[in-house]
């Protein structure tokens, strides 16, 4: 049945928060996390249109933090050096009060794409991009 939304029921996203390894970012300024789906095309006798199976899925997004510390750096450094890449978990969510409920999606098998290691520029507020990519998901609460 359809139901007409109320304005106020837009998920407001001052309310999001991410954890990383449990870790909760106070830094975090904005976070995306998606699925790119894999198909490969099937020609099917006697069909004109174009077919897709699905073959799996890609998992990747960003996070941009507002550069209050060195927390990625530190979380990756030793690792790096030893030749190993950390375990990491991402848990992302948005819990809106005026909203119909919470969103949060745990991301497993994190990988960072790049480390910001220094970036500045004069009379700018500082910002780490933390682009990554992610093999698995669990979407822990939806929105109805």
């Amino acid at each position: 049945m359809f139901r007409k939304p109320k304005a106020n029921e837009a998920v407001n996203g001052t309310f999001g928060k991410v954890y990383v390894n449990g870790n909760k970012l106070a830094n975090i300024k904005s976070f995306e996390a998606k699925l790119t789906l894999e198909y490969e095309e099937i020609d099917i006798a006697e069909d004109m249109g174009k077919h897709q199976k699905f073959m799996g899925y890609a998992g990747e997004g960003t996070m941009t933090l507002h550069k209050v510390d060195s927390y990625i750096l530190k979380l990756m450094k030793d690792d790096l050096k030893a030749g190993k890449v950390p375990d990491i978990m991402i848990v992302g969510s948005v819990a809106d009060p005026s909203a119909l409920g919470t969103e949060r999606i745990q991301l497993d098998e994190v990988t960072f794409d790049e480390l910001t290691l220094l970036k500045f520029e004069l009379k700018t507020i500082g910002e780490e991009e933390v682009p990554f990519k992610f093999a698995d998901f669990t979407p822990l609460d939806l929105i109805s």
